[in-house]
């Protein structure tokens, strides 16, 4: 099959009920200008040629290292008051894949994800044995204070004082979530990663489906490259990532079919709110999402464009 792109590169920072009115043109420009650097770090690598597990890597981190997001520096609060950080990656060309949840210290959760994904005898580690093997491998550690913004203290404390027993999707009821990139490279290899702090308010323990692949990320050269966006509960239940690569391959589908079938449908009927984002393997990109915004963006060697709501968004 002819590539219709040379490289292709697809991001999200999260979807929810993102109102034009709670943010200001401080706040948007700001939001818009790390999504911009995501792609940047990301297309640089594609550019030159190398490989869509290198850019994926390199788009989240630029996330990840942002107050913006819910994902690594900009985490949300557990229900202790402190940050649990989870991601996930797989590589289309052989299906190997790397997933840490629960984890309280790494600095990168992706780059973490991906040293599991290097190695044979490990997909997924949890808890305060991931900081451990993490440290083992030479990853940066953080105190987790290092997480602590005062955004997100406030959002976790407006939590609390509604009931201390529910959990909010960060983008909810404020703005900013999870993290995620799908890159198709030069050589038409597929790469997935995704990057959260999970819920505010979460209990202990609890994982979502950014750390679970096939649900929050799903990679296969011959399909599609997905990252996923919302409420984990329910792309899990539904196994939204991987269920898009199903459809194209077992039913034919093409890339946006098969995502906003996924989105709307498989995962809407549930009750589930959020998005995706997708490459196939001739680089079309999609962005799919049944919520009220979705903070966005996408670059092939011919274009780059960046959404929040409808209209492109100007950078």
């Amino acid at each position: 099959m002819t590539k219709k792109y040379k490289y292709s590169l697809c991001i999200h920072g999260g979807a929810g009920v993102i109102e034009k009115e709670n943010l200001s043109s401080s706040d948007i420009d700001l939001i818009l200008k790390d999504l911009n650097a995501s792609l940047e770090a990301g297309e640089k690598i594609l550019a030159a040629g190398g490989s869509a597990i290198d850019a994926v890597c390199a788009a989240v981190v630029v996330l990840e290292n942002s107050r913006h997001f819910n994902a690594g520096k900009g985490a949300v609060y557990s229900r202790n008051g402190k940050h649990l950080l989870e991601a996930s990656i797989m590589d289309g060309s052989n299906l190997k894949a790397g997933a840490l949840a629960n984890c309280s210290r790494v600095k990168n959760p992706v780059n973490f994800a991906r040293t599991l994904m290097e190695r044979d005898d490990i997909v997924m580690i949890s808890g305060e044995h991931a900081d451990k093997f993490a440290a083992e491998n030479g990853h940066d550690l953080v105190d987790n204070s290092w997480f602590d913004t005062p955004f997100r203290e406030e959002q976790w404390k407006q939590a609390k004082a509604m009931n201390t027993d529910e959990t909010f999707l960060d983008h909810s009821n404020f703005k900013k979530g999870t993290v995620g990139a799908v890159a198709m490279d030069s050589k038409g290899n597929l790469a997935a990663a995704t990057s959260t702090g999970g819920m505010t308010n979460k209990m202990e323990g609890r994982i979502g489906d950014s750390a679970i692949i096939g649900s929050g990320t799903y990679a296969q050269n011959k399909t599609c490259a997905v990252s996923c966006t919302g409420i984990g509960e329910f792309f899990m239940r539904a196994t939204v990532a991987s269920y898009v690569s199903n459809l194209m391959e077992f039913a034919g589908m093409s890339l946006e079919e098969a995502a906003e079938k996924a989105i709307h449908e498989h995962h809407g009927n549930l009750g589930g709110d959020g998005g995706l984002v997708a490459v196939d393997s001739e680089g079309n990109a999609i962005m799919s999402y049944n919520s009220a915004g979705m903070y966005r963006g996408y670059v092939n060697s011919s274009e780059r464009k960046i959404y929040v709501w409808d209209e492109e968004e100007k950078v």
